[in-house]
């Protein structure tokens, strides 16, 4: 499997004609050329997406769609956050309250319109099995995670710049992936850790006591293993709802030795002892 053709177009219409009139899989991505013009350069799969299939499931929308929305979620929830400092800021602003309760209530119209749509889509169903997750987690979901471009989890990852110290911003050097997103994947293992699901705090605890040992003893050892475990767990939690997509789509998604399952169901618990010791321990055997 993988990619038979890739094709530049320089207007809109054009590459989604071209898009309607593949049996198979295209993503369509923006891109600049040369000349610094904008182009859509799209990259034909030999893979058939469920995605677009189920028409009467999802209306025929594709990835490229997902991904406006899910800009579009981003985009709101920073404006809200920005409306929230000025009402902090300058309390008693009748504009300012105005202003923010519409962008909330837009907001959370875009999330239950979304939501309606895809709450049957395996994604969103493992998504809302975790305690401390809900609509939004499953807009970034399926908004950022493209099961046929992404053929492993560690691209899935690296999109959401996750991807180890390649994804760390440093002066000078452009890093990997989207540092919004690995924002959002850290949000997302906090509320994770915070409600105390008990299927996947339990990992990040174990990661954590191997962080603790693995860190020099100085001032802030505590935070600095806590938020590394956080950003583990985001890691994982991108990582198991790309191969929820990639097994409902038909895809093959490869395990290694110290493979955790996503988690089966909402009352499940995390309890095999011999992964959670490879994770305080740093030792897979």
């Amino acid at each position: 499997m993988g990619v038979l053709e890739q094709l530049v177009f320089e207007k809109e219409e054009e590459v989604w004609e071209y898009v309607r009139g593949c049996p198979t899989y295209v993503a369509v991505e923006r891109a600049m050329n040369k000349d610094g013009k904008k182009v859509y350069v799209a990259r034909r799969f030999d893979e058939v997406c469920r995605l677009q299939s189920d028409y009467q499931r999802y209306g025929n929308v594709h990835h490229y769609t997902l991904r406006g929305v899910g800009r579009l979620v981003l985009m709101l929830k920073r404006q809200g956050m920005s409306l929230q400092k000025l009402y902090d800021e300058y309390a008693g602003q009748p504009w300012i309250v105005e202003n923010l309760e519409e962008v909330l209530a837009e907001r959370e119209r875009v999330r239950e319109k979304f939501y309606g749509i895809f709450e049957t889509h395996p994604v969103a169903e493992w998504t809302l099995t975790i305690n401390g997750l809900g609509k939004h987690s499953v807009i970034m979901f399926l908004g950022f995670i493209d099961p046929h471009v992404c053929s492993t989890a560690g691209k899935a990852c690296a999109f959401w710049a996750l991807a180890g110290p390649s994804s760390r911003r440093v002066s000078g050097r452009k890093g990997v992936g989207n540092p919004r997103l690995r924002g959002e994947a850290f949000f997302m293992a906090k509320r994770v850790w915070m409600k105390g699901d008990s299927y996947y705090k339990p990992l990040a605890e174990a990661k954590k006591e191997w962080y603790l040992a693995k860190l020099p003893d100085e001032r802030g050892k505590k935070a600095h293993a806590h938020v590394m475990a956080l950003l583990w767990l985001g890691h994982l939690l991108v990582s198991h709802a790309w191969e929820v997509w990639r097994r409902y789509e038909g895809l093959p998604v490869h395990s290694h030795r110290l493979y955790i399952p996503p988690k089966p169901h909402e009352d499940a618990v995390f309890d095999d002892e011999r992964i959670l010791e490879c994770l305080r321990t740093g030792r897979v055997e």
